[in-house]
């Protein structure tokens, strides 16, 4: 029986073998700009169908490099067993105008990593992780926001982020404008302060570190919504968030959300103004992005219960957007 047993597992050993190197043979040469993929139009598609956007998996926080030579994201494998696959960080890079194939960060796969980010120089990323504060201790039952720094070898071991931005609540979806203030989403006051299930905070950039986070306040934090996943514009004139409208039972517990892109730019006093809707091809959306160049928007969008893929659409949407809010 024990025989038996250790044969079965050998010959599914040897599959999983087969089937990786069926894909990495299969992996497509990809040229130039954004993989070589045929810029959209002002109406979203798919992003890299197949090469990024897969069937088998949820995806987020797709991040460029600001000279565009390298691809982040973090992804699950469907369906979620986050013991055996946890959330994880990828990347791919170009070279000689070829992109790679795309491999595990080194400093990710063994806890659940997500949302990559870069610094505004390129020379860090930020993301958030349940990894364990110290060596050989449980991991975290919240997110954390920790950073890598690039070096000689590579990327240098994950550092937590600390306080004043970490907190024994979630911080997550790190973004950064060009002076390197910190965007992030966090529940911190969700005791205090009935807009705190999932806000939306800053941090300010000073003297070479972060200030205590301060959230956006009304009209971008709402006591009816769960703000998250902001994308904060190089130099802050407008953000861009995912908002939840959830719906209750009579015992309170939440039944129902209505997940959608909004957008908020700031007037002339640089207030932020009121949210508006961007429309019926950005529901069921979230982990916004737009790419150093400032030509395209990248997003995640469920389309079928067990598939989240990478959309992109023409950056001018913003400025049509902008438009109408300003009115």
């Amino acid at each position: 029986m024990k025989q038996k047993v250790i044969f079965v597992g050998i010959v599914i050993l040897l599959l999983l073998i087969v089937s990786t190197c069926t894909r990495q043979s299969n992996f497509p040469v990809l040229k130039g700009p954004y993989l070589g993929q045929k810029p959209p139009g002002m109406i979203p598609e798919v992003f890299a169908p197949g090469v990024v956007s897969a069937e088998d998996q949820e995806h987020s926080s797709l991040a460029f490099s600001p000279d565009g030579k390298e691809m982040w994201w973090s992804l699950w494998r469907l369906p979620h067993d986050l013991d055996k696959y946890p959330q994880v960080i990828m990347y791919i890079t170009c070279e000689n105008n070829t992109w790679s194939k795309p491999r595990v960060a080194p400093f990710s796969g063994k806890y659940r990593d997500g949302g990559p980010a870069f610094s505004p120089d390129g020379r860090c990323i930020y993301f958030y992780s349940r990894r364990p504060l110290q060596p050989n201790t449980e991991a975290m039952h919240d997110n954390d926001i920790w950073y890598v720094e690039r070096n000689e070898n590579g990327w240098s071991q994950p550092v937590n982020l600390g306080k004043p931005v970490n907190t024994p609540f979630v911080e997550a979806t790190p973004c950064l404008a060009a002076n390197g203030n910190l965007y992030f989403t966090s529940d911190r006051n969700r005791y205090d302060d009935p807009t705190g299930n999932n806000d939306l905070f800053i941090s300010e950039f000073k003297n070479g570190s972060f200030s205590e986070p301060k959230g956006l306040g009304y009209p971008i934090n709402t006591s009816s919504a769960r703000e998250s996943f902001p994308y904060i514009a190089p130099d802050e004139r407008y953000i861009i968030f995912s908002k939840d409208n959830r719906k209750f039972d009579s015992d309170g517990n939440t039944i129902q959300g209505d997940r959608k892109l909004m957008i908020s730019f700031k007037d002339e006093n640089g207030l932020w103004k009121n949210p508006i809707d961007m429309g019926p091809y950005y529901e069921k959306a979230r982990f916004p992005s737009v790419s150093p160049d400032g030509k395209y928007l990248f997003f995640t969008k469920f389309t079928e219960e067990t598939s989240e893929d990478f959309y992109w659409v023409d950056a001018n949407i913003i400025e049509e957007l902008k438009s109408m809010a300003l009115k």
